[in-house]
Order: structure tokens, then C-alpha cells, then sequence
């Protein structure tokens, strides 16, 4: 730290984020606007501007980032190493420092860098910036070990091969636009589907009367049900099969999820079986799978459904999880999903968990605590725009539950994130709410950062807790 005693006082060092690499040292630095990152050594190669000393003063910027992992290699994602593993994501790609100090004490492995497309495109982020957001948190953190970057819920190639291009360790393909739903179809055009899929005899000949003893269960495989599971997964496996072999080309080493989560119907066992099979048989190695679970998985609330139910589900897809080996249930939605953790604990020794806006809901949770006026507009802007954000998610919340702001005092607006509706009102406007107040936000953010932290690390740290236990 001493060869940045001449650092000008205006700036303040996070001093965790001390490093020294290949005859340079780094660390994070912050005046009253914005973070740097401060080289000593060799600097030529770094965009910034020059300060006494030797010292330059570099942006945050992607160059910058490309730099400095390749002196520190613990600062790129790399694919999992453990059998189970948590996504943090990071809407607005300031959280990963509170994320990482989380993350420390419990035995899993941690994707900082988890946004969809979806998101992106209502954030304004790009893929790369994700990945160099979470690089600069963990430096910023003293975080050392070793983390992934999930592309989430793929549903093109084009966003595929950018991911790739961005250094990302985990690919999650979204097969939802493939999947057909047989219950919602006539026997005639169940079979014009049939018969329109390439190689559907030769699947039907190879799965025709299979039968699968799986600790006290027997899955059959009759006429009717391989004609279904080909007219309702084949489309979208032939599409994950042709990601795959994308990422082959490019890739030696990847974290690869396939997503049948995002559908009306539960993932039966015999659909988690058919799944497997098809893939394998096609050369596919994944690394975990995500289900549709009975119930519902609605963002930013608890499980809504039978625990029982729910259990006598995940323990099947844990069982054939473990029959077939090498890969991970994955959990998705998973955020503040608290009744299940206890299940999925004491049921799976291999799983993934995916939380995406649980940590945004506490960047607003923290702007309603220390800048209440700016909370007010927030609230009023997710309001007027409501209605056009709820179509692409699938929530219950009834505005009608929601007090009126106008009558919420300043001290009792946090009160509003225990509430199931409020909490879903700020989870699925983000993005019309940061086009509209995106500086304001940040910037109220960037000024309470230490109150912002504390919230992020108390809610993520009670997800670990009840999956860990405390630490």
C-alpha cells in the first residue's frame, strides 16, 4: 500500500483491493463521483491519465479490465468446480462486493456475473460489461478465489456466440420457444408434428417400452408418452444440441445448463429422462438441468404451492440426477424461495441456485432508507408502468394491495419490501424505472454504498444460511 502514498487525498483506496501482479500493483479507489483503478509499475499499455509518483489513474472501463485479468487470472470466470453452486445476479452490476463477502464463509461455488438478455436489454448493459462488472467487484473486494459468469436463458445464437466472445464460463440455454405442450393439442395435430420432426421413427424405435428402475421408482417409456416427449422437446433439444457444438468449436471448458423450467406444465420424470437420453445420445455433456417444478416460482416472493408436492418432485429429479451422474439440479426463480431451501438441503448434494432482481429489490430497499424521496418517484414510475411490465413475467401481484405511497411515512417505506406484491411491483419495473431515474439511482447508491452493501450481504446471506446453514 505504500506505493500509493501519493495518491491525491481526494481520492480514498479500498485497501482489500490491494494487489501485486507482474511487477505492478492495483488497487480501487473512489473520489466523490466514481471508481478508478490505480496502476503502479508499468502503465504504458493502461487508458487513464498519469498522477505523481508513477501513479495513473485508470476508468473502469473494458481495456482496462482485459489488462489487469491478464496478470490476475482469478479475476475471469471460470466453469464450476463444486457440486454446488449459487448465481448472484446483478441487475445493476454494483453488487458483486457485497456478493463476494457473502459468498466467503459457505462451501459454494459463486457465479457473480448472471444476467439474461432480457435484462440486459431493459438495463442497458451489454455482455461484457457484465463479466467486467463483476471482475472489478471481486477486485475491489480482496475476493481470491475462483467464480463463473452465466449467460442465462439463451434463446439465440446470435446472443450465444457474443457470450462467448465476452468470456463467459456458463452457458444456460432457454428451450421455451421450442417446447410444444401435447395437453393444449388435438391427437391430429399431435401427429402433423410428429411428422414434421427429422428422425422421429428412429427416437420413437429407441425409446419405445425403455424402462428405468430409479431407487423405489419404475419409468416406462409406452407409445403414447415417447410420442409426446418427441413433439415436446425434440424442436428445442435439436436447437440446444446446435449451441452445444457452437460452443465446442470455441470453447475447451464450460459450465453447460439446459432450461426446461419456463413452461405451464411440471417437468414429469419421464421428461427429465428423455431430456438426458437425447442429449447424451447426441454427444451433449451438461452440467445441470432446471426443471419445471409443481407450484410456482414467482419472482421476488416465496414458493406459492405444496411443500409436500414440491418435495415428492425434487427428490424424483434428485434421484435421477444421481442415476445418470455428473450433472446438477438447477433451481431457478430461486430467489427468496426460503420454505424450499430446507428440502432441497437434505434432498440434493448436486444443485444450482439461480437469484436474478433479489439484490435490485435491496439496492431500492436502500434507496427508500436513506433517500426516501427518491424512493416515492421509483414507486410511482413501477405504478405507471405496470401494466406494460408484467406482461412478459408471470406474477400474482394485485396493485390493489399495494398502500397508497402518499400515506407510507419516510420511516416506514422499507416496511414495504415485506409486502409480496410491493416487493414484485420494484422486482419486474426495473427497467422502465432505470430508464427514467438510472444517475438519480446510482448515484444514491454510490453515496450510501456501505448501507447498500450491509443489505445486499444480510438478504443473500440468509438464502446461504438456510442452504448452508450458519456459518
Amino acid at each position: 500500500m505504500e506505493n500509493f502514498n501519493d495518491l491525491p487525498p481526494e481520492y480514498r483506496p479500498y485497501p482489500k483491493s490491494f494487489r501485486r501482479k507482474g511487477g505492478n500493483s492495483f488497487l480501487i479507489a473512489r473520489d466523490n463521483k466514481r471508481k478508478y483503478l490505480v496502476v503502479k509499475g508499468k502503465t504504458s499499455d493502461f487508458e487513464g491519465k498519469n498522477l505523481a509518483g508513477g501513479l495513473k489513474l485508470c476508468p473502469l472501463t473494458s481495456l482496462n479490465a482485459g489488462l489487469i485479468r491478464k496478470t490476475s487470472p482469478e479475476l475471469s470466470p471460470v466453469p464450476c468446480n463444486q457440486n454446488i453452486s449459487f448465481g448472484f445476479g446483478d441487475r445493476l452490476g454494483i453488487a458483486t462486493p457485497a456478493h463476494a463477502e457473502c459468498a466467503g464463509p459457505y462451501p459454494v461455488f459463486p457465479i457473480f456475473a448472471q444476467q439474461s438478455v432480457r435484462e440486459n436489454s431493459r438495463t442497458r448493459r451489454t455482455m461484457q460489461g457484465v463479466v467486467d462488472d463483476a471482475a472489478w467487484g471481486c477486485l475491489e473486494s480482496g475476493y481470491q478465489g475462483s467464480w463463473g459468469a452465466d449467460a442465462d436463458h439463451l434463446k439465440d445464437l446470435i446472443h450465444l456466440r457474443e457470450a462467448t466472445e465476452s468470456g463467459y464460463s456458463m452457458y444456460t440455454i432457454d428451450l421455451s420457444d421450442h417446447i410444444k405442450n401435447p395437453a393444449a393439442m388435438s391427437p391430429d395435430e399431435i401427429n402433423n408434428l410428429y411428422e414434421k420432426i427429422p428422425g422421429a421413427p428412429e427416437i420413437d424405435e429407441y425409446f419405445q417400452d425403455k424402462e428405468y428402475r430409479i431407487k423405489d421408482n419404475v419409468y416406462r417409456f409406452t407409445g403414447p408418452e415417447v410420442k409426446k416427449s418427441i413433439v415436446t422437446f425434440v424442436e428445442g433439444l435439436n436447437f440446444t444440441v446446435e449451441c452445444y457444438r457452437i460452443l465446442k468449436e470455441t470453447l475447451t471448458n464450460f459450465d453447460f445448463e439446459v432450461s426446461v423450467d419456463e413452461t405451464k406444465f411440471p417437468t414429469t420424470p419421464l421428461d427429465h429422462i428423455f431430456v438426458v437420453e437425447y442429449l447424451r445420445r447426441n454427444g451433449v455433456r451438461f452440467t445441470s438441468i432446471a426443471p419445471r417444478f409443481p407450484g410456482e416460482f414467482e419472482k421476488a416472493i416465496d414458493y406459492i404451492g405444496n411443500p409436500v408436492e414440491f418435495e415428492e418432485s425434487f427428490q424424483k429429479h434428485a434421484e435421477i440426477c444421481r442415476f445418470f451422474g455428473n450433472y446438477r439440479l438447477s433451481l431457478h426463480s430461486g430467489s427468496d424461495k426460503f420454505s424450499v431451501y430446507p428440502i432441497i438441503k437434505r434432498n440434493c448434494s448436486a444443485f444450482h441456485v439461480k437469484t436474478a432482481g433479489t439484490s435490485y429489490l435491496q439496492a431500492v430497499k436502500t434507496i427508500a432508507a436513506t433517500e426516501p424521496s427518491l424512493y416515492r418517484l421509483i414507486h410511482q414510475c413501477g405504478l405507471r408502468n405496470l401494466k406494460k411490465d408484467r406482461q412478459s413475467y408471470s406474477v400474482s401481484l394485485n396493485p390493489a394491495k399495494i398502500p397508497l405511497i402518499e400515506k407510507v411515512s419516510d420511516a416506514d417505506l422499507t416496511g414495504l419490501f415485506s409486502r409480496p406484491d410491493n416487493r414484485q411491483l420494484i422486482h419486474i419495473t426495473y427497467g422502465s424505472v432505470l430508464t427514467e431515474f438510472r444517475n438519480e439511482i446510482y448515484g444514491c447508491l454510490f453515496r450510501n454504498e456501505a448501507e447498500h452493501y450491509r443489505q445486499v450481504k444480510e438478504h443473500l446471506g440468509k438464502h446461504l444460511e438456510l442452504l448452508f446453514g450458519q456459518m
